[in-house]
């Protein structure tokens, strides 16, 4: 949507109401979000007053769950009655938790007035943690009993289809809620009408349990191609679904994270709506201590203060080699942290990278070394001082690609996210490391070069 020519846009500045409520009743839900960054905030509660209550209870689905908050304290208490109606049970879940978490007493009194299905429905979601299985899913699922025909499992369905989150899968379960098998709607439709459901269910049902980590239902979801993925107890009990709108923004949710943590930038603010000085603190901690970090590379360099005085011509080659350094582990960290993520590589595979990565550092090295050494040769004329640099740029990129493949190997085995060896850290670990080497090297041919130049 064009928000700068947005007939929505204008009648909210304009106060037409009668024309806002036309237009809001045309509009697809996707659209208004486009539009909500562009609003004042007079204009946001507007929008979800005069809403239709269905694309009203979608637009609160997918706001910041501090805005739901603080709409369902402010909002007229008859739009907010619908908002918890229309809500699904767990976008409910999630916006209830939302309001807990700022206050208590109002989330008390919305839960209140939920019926008592539905409260019971929305507090036994609120026991898991958000970032499991648990508290991804929804109790809105179609389950049918292997006894059923295809005929009786059709007219259920024209009664519980309203109430089911989706009805392109239903799922198989016992008396006593064991998960059994699933079938799909497709079969269902071709199947005889008095075909029993035990003979046309797939009894291999791809499953997880309410405390799979949401990185791990996602990869699920990803590799069978799924868009609904049940959920079961510690007792094999169905108690959910989890659907791929969900499972999106978990990859949206993740994929930020850790792209935030690759640049060593705060994952917990939202930019578009922070002031500058919640940016501030923010970033200033992480960038302290890189800070700090990156100070022990002046430290090296005065360490080896004399040896600079006698051939200054070794300072104008700092930035290539701690440059390179840097460049060489971050890309072969990011490769890999990539690759851990996705599964690609466990632990179990860290001696197989590293031998395959001795091998990549080691040509790396040869081809930047060489390149040096060819640089300073032409330029400098100084075969001496030629050798050492290039010998020191084969080091330092061999070096680079070993630490960066090995960080976060060791950081997974710690416990600790792998994005945290991000690229401003693996950075200060070669500018360090590589300014160690380069003036070793460099020690090693001081008598040639003080007499190349005369020192």
């Amino acid at each position: 949507m064009d928000t700068k020519r947005s007939p929505i846009l204008e009648a909210l500045e304009e106060g037409d109401t009668l024309a806002l409520r036309r237009l809001l009743e045309e509009a697809h839900p996707q659209d208004l979000l486009l539009l909500w960054d562009d609003l004042e905030g007079e204009h946001r509660y507007v929008l979800l007053t005069l809403l239709p209550k269905e694309k009203a209870a979608e637009v609160f689905a997918n706001l910041p769950p501090e805005a739901q908050a603080e709409y369902l304290k402010t909002l007229p208490p008859w739009r907010v009655q619908e908002l918890l109606e229309e809500l699904s049970l767990d976008d409910l879940a999630d916006a209830l938790q939302a309001v807990e978490e700022e206050d208590p007493a109002l989330a008390r009194r919305l839960k209140e007035a939920l019926d008592p299905k539905t409260r019971a429905e929305v507090e036994e979601l609120t026991r898991y943690e958000e970032d499991e299985a648990g508290g991804l899913m929804t109790p809105e699922y179609v389950a049918v009993r292997a006894s059923m025909t295809v005929d009786e499992v059709l007219r259920f369905l024209r009664r519980a289809a309203p109430d089911a989150e989706t009805i392109y899968y239903l799922y198989v379960v016992d008396e006593a809620g064991h998960l059994k098998g699933v079938l799909s709607l497709r079969d269902l439709i071709v199947a005889d009408p008095k075909t029993k459901v035990a003979e046309i269910m797939n009894p291999r049902v791809v499953h997880v349990r309410t405390d799979t980590d949401q990185e791990e239902v996602a990869r699920l979801m990803a590799d069978y191609d799924f868009t609904v993925l049940p959920v079961v107890d510690e007792e094999g009990r169905l108690v959910g679904i989890v659907t791929i709108d969900d499972v999106v923004d978990v990859l949206e949710e993740e994929a930020t994270e850790d792209i935030h943590k690759l640049a060593a930038a705060p994952a917990d603010v939202d930019y578009a709506r922070a002031r500058p000085w919640e940016l501030f603190r923010k970033r200033i901690g992480w960038l302290s201590l890189l800070f700090v970090s990156e100070s022990l590379t002046s430290n090296v360099i005065a360490a080896y203060e004399d040896l600079i005085a006698k051939v200054a011509i070794l300072a104008a080659y700092f930035p290539l080699i701690i440059g390179t350094g840097g460049n060489v582990g971050s890309q072969v960290t990011t490769l890999v942290v990539r690759a851990l993520g996705m599964r690609e590589l466990d632990l179990r595979d860290f001696g197989r990278v590293l031998l395959k990565e001795l091998l990549v550092g080691l040509l790396l090295g040869l081809a930047m070394g060489g390149f040096m050494w060819l640089r300073v040769a032409t330029l400098r004329h100084d075969p001496v001082l030629a050798v050492a640099v290039g010998l020191a740029m084969v080091l330092v990129a061999f070096t680079a690609n070993l630490i960066g493949a090995s960080l976060p190997f060791l950081f997974r085995r710690l416990g600790v996210d792998p994005a945290l060896t991000s690229s401003p850290f693996i950075a200060v670990i070669m500018d360090v490391t590589g300014l160690l080497i380069y003036f070793q090297v460099v020690l090693h041919f001081l008598p040639p070069l003080l007499r190349e130049h005369g020192g």
